[in-house]
């Protein structure tokens, strides 16, 4: 009987104490009853406040030492808002947000949540959006969330889940985003979240996923984003993503991929931007992404096995727009006119990567916005005049005014640094004079000009030289000679080597008979007719011949 009359008396005091919350707001929180609203923001509270106006709208009660929420919601019928964060709540039990029927965001994040039940949120008919991140649930029985039927965001990511039960959202038809990251779920949970007919964003970033099979992945008509980044994943079927027609956003990056999967990629349509940053491809073969026409924005950072891109790799994306391709450790050029079938690439960065050179051809300059070219280990020469000319003239167009024109192409100038030549070792390329990195021609066709002149001097010196020396030979070859007349009228061929090389050597005698020739008589001892007698042809005298 004591006990049947002690409780119309506590309720009787609980109901007192409701009806005076106006004046009863906790120590260190601040009460506002204009808004309706409730702040115990770090207030060191370990239970949750009853004395508050019943009225109350939103209610803050994060990062205190809370432990449980039995029996102290029931209250608080108007509460469109409660967050229980960062305390140390570990159990839900049941029913006790049954009176909380205009709830639609709860805040059950960074608690230590171990396990849900049936009942745990039983009445929240009107809810919208769940956070239980950050607690210790290994799993969810598939009756959890059948009494959210107004849910749309459900968040679940840094917990233990290793798997989703069938049929766990079969009763959220209205449910747009699952955030499941951080957990170690081992393969996608096809059955789970096919009931989820609505989904428009799907999370599962960080988790232990490795490959996606053929029928793993469910027809989701209305979603626009999957983040698959920072798992395992070396292989996608072929067909796996076809039920995903409205995917706007893939990300893919920090996985295991070996190669681009193409395949995959090209039943996406629609898709417009794509992360594939941080997989250990080597190459970006032609048409890498093919059929992705809709693709704006594509990011290959962090490729370290990275070494060649084919000039046709991003030719059927034609409204390309912003390309990131930083920190590439291996890539040290890239092919020419890469972009030039991308009518619509206004944004380029290229930072990071071991680029020596880079040819105007490159880039279609007359579209570019931005180009970011920092951190190359650039060799500072006439190869790069184009982009130092550039440089200077965003320089100069920044000393008129400190906003540039929305149509000018914006550099990183202080970030691109010279590792070569010598002189020029980590000096800004704009800091650079022109005569540094001018490859002017000038002094190439005088170079030029000095050899062809010491060429023709050669070939003249050369023949003339060569031209005597081939006559010599050819004298060697053939002796000379000569006729003498005899007396008898008859001619006398005389053969002679020339005298330099045999006028030592004494040949064979012209003729067999040897005669004795009568002394010289000196000039002094003959007159003058004697002289011209000599010379008659009517004088009939032996020849004189001498040997010389």
């Amino acid at each position: 009987m004591g006990g049947d009359r002690a409780r119309p008396m506590w309720v009787l005091f609980m109901l007192l104490l409701a009806c005076s919350a106006y004046a009863m707001c906790p120590a260190r929180c601040r009460c506002n009853d204009d808004l309706l609203h409730t702040s115990c923001v770090a207030a060191s509270l370990e239970v949750v406040p009853i004395q508050l106006n019943p009225e109350v709208r939103h209610i803050n009660l994060s990062h205190n030492k809370i432990d449980n929420v039995h029996f102290t919601l029931r209250f608080y019928y108007n509460l469109i808002s409660l967050d229980l964060s960062a305390n140390k709540i570990q159990t839900l039990g049941n029913s006790n947000f049954e009176f909380q029927r205009q709830l639609k965001h709860l805040n059950l994040s960074n608690n230590e949540i171990e396990s849900l039940s049936k009942d745990s949120f039983k009445g929240l008919h009107n809810l919208t959006e769940l956070d239980l991140s950050y607690n210790r649930l290994e799993e969810l029985p598939s009756v959890t969330f059948h009494e959210l039927h107004s849910l749309e965001i459900l968040r679940l990511s840094n917990n233990q889940l290793v798997y989703l039960e069938e049929g766990l959202l079969s009763q959220t038809k209205l449910l747009r985003e699952l955030i499941l990251d951080d957990n170690q779920i081992l393969e996608m949970p096809g059955s789970a979240i096919g009931d989820a007919m609505n989904l428009q964003v799907l999370s599962l970033s960080r988790n232990l996923l490795v490959t996606i099979e053929d029928g793993e992945m469910p027809t989701l008509l209305e979603l626009r984003v999957l983040l698959l980044d920072t798992n395992v994943i070396n292989e996608i079927h072929p067909g796996a993503l076809a039920g995903l027609a409205s995917l706007e956003e893939l990300h893919l990056n920090d996985n295991n991929f070996t190669s681009v999967p193409t395949a995959s990629l090209s039943k996406l349509s629609n898709l417009t931007v794509f992360h594939f940053s941080g997989n250990f491809i080597r190459s970006v073969p032609p048409v890498a992404f093919r059929g992705l026409f809709q693709l704006r924005y594509l990011r290959l950072n962090r490729l370290d096995l990275l070494t060649r891109i084919d000039s046709r790799a991003f030719v059927d994306n034609i409204y390309l727009e912003e390309v990131w391709l930083d920190d590439n450790i291996g890539l040290h050029s890239l092919p020419t006119r890469l972009f030039y079938g991308n009518p619509r690439v206004t944004h380029i960065s290229i930072r990071n990567n071991q680029l020596v050179t880079l040819e105007v051809s490159n880039f279609p300059l007359d579209q570019l916005k931005s180009l970011k070219l920092g951190g190359n280990p650039f060799q500072c020469n006439c190869s790069l005049l184009w982009l130092w000319r550039l440089q200077q003239d965003q320089v100069s167009r920044k000393q008129y005014s400190n906003d540039t024109v929305g149509s000018d192409l914006i550099i990183d100038t202080e970030y691109i640094r010279c590792a070569g030549p010598e002189p020029l070792v980590n000096v800004l390329l704009a800091d650079a004079s022109e005569s540094q990195v001018d490859c002017s021609l000038g002094w190439i066709a005088a170079v030029s000009a000095a050899l062809f002149a010491c060429l023709l001097l050669a070939t003249a010196s050369t023949l003339l030289y060569l031209g005597p020396m081939r006559r010599r030979l050819n004298k060697r070859e053939l002796p000379q000679r000569e006729t003498a007349q005899c007396p008898n009228g008859t001619s006398l061929a005389l053969t002679y080597d020339d005298p330099r090389v045999d006028k030592y050597i004494i040949g064979p005698p012209l003729i067999h008979e040897y005669r004795t020739l009568p002394p010289w008589d000196s000039f002094a001892k003959n007159n003058d007719m004697e002289i011209y007698r000599q010379f008659d042809p009517n004088v009939k005298t032996r020849p004189h011949i001498v040997y010389v």
